[in-house]
């Protein structure tokens, strides 16, 4: 009776351990930098607050202590433009939510001034499946 417990117990762990495994979003953001801009370097901070089927929240921190006109712009890796700020005042500590699609994997979260690109994120998502074998003697 104790064997067939634990085999059940084994059973259902490894069959919730997959359910979670496949129904999770794994995302990655790796800054990036253009132009060589040294004294803009690390004016903006992402990191990932949640994921869902449907959208992402992440959290952006953006330092402009000189009160330039900046723009926060996250685009899909068609270049579709899915959200835009204008940020004008000293800086920016926000939740941003946008829209994602199943058959795009990758964002990029730019800070401009002007057309010109002072920082950037690029965000991945990787979907991943994971299947359990177990073999059990009887």
């Amino acid at each position: 009776m104790q064997k067939t417990n634990n085999r059940t117990n084994q059973l259902i762990k490894a069959v919730l351990f997959a359910a979670a495994i496949t129904f999770t979003t794994f995302v990655n953001a790796t800054p990036t930098h253009e132009g060589g801009d040294k004294i803009n370097a690390g004016q903006m901070e992402v990191h990932m607050a949640e994921t869902t089927d449907a959208d992402m929240l992440i959290e952006v921190k953006v330092s402009n202590e000189e009160s330039k006109r900046l723009v926060l712009v996250i685009e899909n890796e068609r270049g579709d433009e899915l959200y835009r700020k204008d940020i004008d005042k000293a800086g920016l500590h926000s939740r941003v939510r946008f829209p994602k699609a199943n058959n795009i994997a990758e964002y990029t979260i730019k800070l401009k001034t002007g057309a010109r690109s002072l920082e950037q994120y690029k965000i991945t998502t990787t979907s991943r499946v994971v299947e359990d074998v177990t073999i059990s003697k009887l």
